[in-house]
């Protein structure tokens, strides 16, 4: 953590984030005086942990505790129960964590740590959780394709299971669950008849993405005959994560260790060389043979995309295998990250998603968990930058900034200023990390 004069200034502007946050008119009125976020277009739903006051109620649980006196334990607790309400009017639909039961669980687990009285909801989101997974399993049947959105870390089966191996003593058919979840991932990452090779002319595993499933139908312009994602939020890294998790949860599932190399074999293969050291592009485009083509250009420096995230689960990976050398590429990775970050760090929005408070986030990741000298003098220089971009006089002391002119005042965790705060109070207070699980970085 970082200390002394800084760390004041880190709580301070954490505090003042969290208080705004905390006054749930206050929240509405800004976010119907601002224009809509990109990223999350729609109404905001109470039950989201990334995007609605699910995460808010986690923020000020995490809050409460670092700062006893501020009386935030009573608005958290009032946050949650809006959030689980709103479940009986407008029932979870969905069971990733952006937006599902897998997120509001998180959020659950949180507060039943400290307070038995939450466990019956817990419980019972449990239930829901298991009915939507096997309802899931049913529909997408044995060998179906599968599209970023089921195997993704925020909305499909790498999220979910990242919650789900931090559950203590699950019962049998949560156990279940998480093997169904553990056994798709494997599948994803292996070739067809359990192969494992670099040879170009073999099947790809099945984390290849058609052109018929792309999310945006820009991406034909770029990969018109399908790509791999390599994004930690959309692509191979979340089940990479989640797998080796799930490996360091005591889960063993058949192909399991194998697939979990895979992953880290293609990452491997994937990476670029610059002045600063190895990075990755955002995807691998194939050609009409279906063979992999080299990268026009390297993506961003985030958690969502980019050698940040990437390094992260390599770093999970590395942590769960106990594999030394895989610790140092994935360290070596994300220092030549913040050595390519540092001129441009002015230009990055603060949020969790593809901001500072995601740089930020993974490398306190880094330094706590590492001997990265690097990663530990960068906290204070990110947190400097982080601050640089807060001001009292904005409706939540901070706003999402998408590119220059489009500014928008977003209260949530994935894109606003809860993750900003969440980030802040991390570095400088002795608080919980679960929300860390929901980005699949510790």
């Amino acid at each position: 953590m970082i200390t002394g004069p800084l760390a004041e200034r880190a709580r301070r502007t954490a505090r003042l984030i969290t208080s705004r946050l905390a006054d749930p008119a206050h929240v509405v009125a800004s976010v119907s005086a601002s224009i809509e976020d990109p990223n999350t277009p729609g109404p905001r739903r109470a039950s989201s942990l990334l995007a609605g006051d699910a995460g808010l109620a986690l923020l000020l649980r995490m809050a409460s505790d670092a700062d006893p006196e501020a009386g935030w334990h009573r608005a958290a607790h009032q946050r949650l129960v809006s959030a689980v309400r709103s479940t009986h009017d407008t029932p979870l639909a969905e069971y990733g964590v952006v937006a599902g039961s897998a997120g509001l669980a998180l959020v659950l687990a949180e507060f039943a740590t400290g307070d038995q009285r939450y466990q019956g909801s817990l419980d019972g989101l449990h239930t829901r959780l298991s009915e939507q997974l096997s309802e899931r399993g049913l529909l997408r049947g044995a060998g179906s394709r599968t599209s970023v959105a089921a195997y993704d870390a925020l909305q499909g089966a790498a999220g979910t299971l990242g919650y789900l191996v931090s559950v203590p003593a699950p019962d049998a058919v949560l156990r279940d669950r998480v093997h169904g979840l553990v056994d798709e991932l494997v599948e994803l990452c292996t070739p067809a008849g359990g192969l494992r090779t670099r040879d170009a002319t073999e099947p790809e595993p099945r984390w290849v993405i058609p052109p018929e499933d792309y999310p945006l139908p820009r991406d034909l312009e770029e990969y018109p005959y399908g790509y791999i994602n390599l994004g930690l939020a959309h692509g191979v890294p979340g089940p990479l994560a989640a797998l080796s998790l799930a490996w360091r949860a005591d889960y063993r599932r058949p192909g399991m260790r194998e697939a979990i190399g895979n992953a880290i074999d293609l990452l491997s293969s994937a990476a670029v060389e610059d002045a600063f050291g190895v990075d990755w592009p955002s995807g691998i485009a194939l050609d009409a043979d279906g063979r992999r083509t080299p990268a026009r250009h390297t993506a961003r420096t985030a958690w969502c995309y980019g050698a940040p995230g990437i390094a992260a689960a390599l770093l999970v990976a590395a942590d769960a295998l106990e594999d030394e050398r895989l610790r140092a590429y994935a360290v070596a990775a994300f220092e030549a990250a913040l050595r390519r970050s540092e001129d441009h760090l002015h230009l990055l929005s603060p949020t969790i998603c593809h901001g500072l408070a995601g740089l930020l986030a993974i490398c306190e990741v880094f330094a706590r968990t590492t001997d990265s000298a690097h990663a530990r003098d960068a906290l204070p220089v990110l947190t400097e930058r982080l601050l640089a971009s807060c001001d009292e006089g904005l409706a939540f002391g901070v706003q999402n900034r998408e590119k220059p002119g489009l500014v928008i005042d977003n209260p949530d965790f994935l894109c606003g200023a809860a993750g900003v705060a969440a980030a802040l109070w991390s570095v400088s207070s002795p608080v919980s990390r679960r929300w860390q699980r929901s980005l699949l970085i510790a």
